[in-house]
């Protein structure tokens, strides 16, 4: 699994690359979401990506452009043709993912998720996200959860970053602070 993640990263970073080399980054974008929705609604889709294809490359490609025609942007069909012919269609749902991770850093926007202790109130959730933009910029999506095991306050990841603002974080910092040795001579002076 480790490897398909690898693979997964190298396809959505040529495919970004492409797309912005040919200037159809907002294209290839919709495109990778709707084969995104493709993947998730379609057991047949699923089940053709999943197995081999037989022949030789050129017929893969043909098989692909069976299943897509001319759904896509030329990029979009061209890299999946490429995916048939090395076997590795199976990797749609992680390559998506990554491409609108990597999509969306290419673009400055940002994926925010606020986890609280408890139901937030609307000038909380909002408290957040003007916090968030004076730092970050604009967010592209500000996903709200809540989790009482945080006891109280919240939890802000951004992107691949993480602030913790919460009661369960600073009694765990607590903790790990009181578990470390005392520095006798740090006290002394």
């Amino acid at each position: 699994m480790i490897a398909e993640g690898v693979y997964a990263r190298a396809y959505a970073r040529a495919l970004l690359g492409s797309a912005g080399l040919r200037h159809e980054l907002d294209g290839v974008t919709q495109d990778m979401l709707a084969l995104e929705l493709q993947w998730k609604g379609s057991p047949e889709l699923r089940h053709f990506c999943m197995r081999h294809l037989p022949g030789s490359p050129r017929q893969q490609a043909q098989l692909v452009d069976q299943v897509w025609g001319q759904t896509f942007t030329p990029t979009v069909i061209l890299f999946l043709e490429l995916l048939a012919q090395w076997g590795h269609l199976r990797l749609i749902p992680l390559i998506t993912g990554q491409f609108q991770a990597l999509a969306d850093r290419a673009q400055g926007r940002h994926n925010v998720v606020a986890t609280f202790a408890c139901e937030p109130r609307p000038e909380e959730v909002e408290r957040v996200r003007q916090r968030v933009a004076e730092v970050y910029g604009p967010i592209i999506r500000l996903m709200v959860k809540v989790d009482p095991a945080l006891l109280a306050g919240v939890c802000i990841r951004i992107n691949d970053k993480q602030v913790d603002a919460s009661l369960a974080g600073r009694i765990a910092r607590l903790k790990n602070g009181l578990k470390k040795p005392m520095q006798l001579d740090a006290v002394a002076s």
